[in-house]
């Protein structure tokens, strides 16, 4: 298995366990500042205007988002967290910066830096040898 398959388990699992689905993650994360139209995640989130309505429409459903008109032009609709969203994403230990942080306490100092030493070796070797067309 490799470390990508490893990591997005471990995402899944916890997402899982929280009736959370990864797609439904990743429009959290991007209206957890602010809240943002369909159409702003849409873009944000590189997915069509109707799936992420479709993942809006579930959240809504679960109380973790709601829709709300724009008070100076009615037909512009934006989403946000809701308290619920808001409360259950400050308290839970797998929304913490630090989650990830617990997950590795166990690893020596040394173990520690040869990770960090590797990720160091492989970004620089992808920001010279490979060419991103982004």
């Amino acid at each position: 298995m490799s470390l990508n398959q490893t990591f997005m388990g471990i995402v899944a699992y916890e997402l899982k366990k929280r009736h959370i689905t990864i797609p439904q993650a990743i429009v959290l994360d991007t209206i957890k500042d602010r809240a943002k139209t369909i159409g702003d995640i849409s873009k944000a989130v590189d997915l069509s205007y109707s799936t992420v309505s479709g993942i809006i429409d579930r959240l809504e459903r679960q109380e973790l988002v709601e829709r709300f008109r724009d008070v100076s032009d009615k037909r512009v609709v934006f989403v946000r967290m809701t308290e619920k969203c808001l409360a259950f994403h400050s308290t839970d230990p797998f929304m913490s910066p630090d989650f990830f942080q617990e997950i590795f306490k166990g690893m020596t100092k040394e173990e520690e830096d040869r990770i960090v030493d590797s990720l160091s070796i492989l970004q620089n070797y992808l920001e010279e040898h490979v060419k991103l067309n982004v």
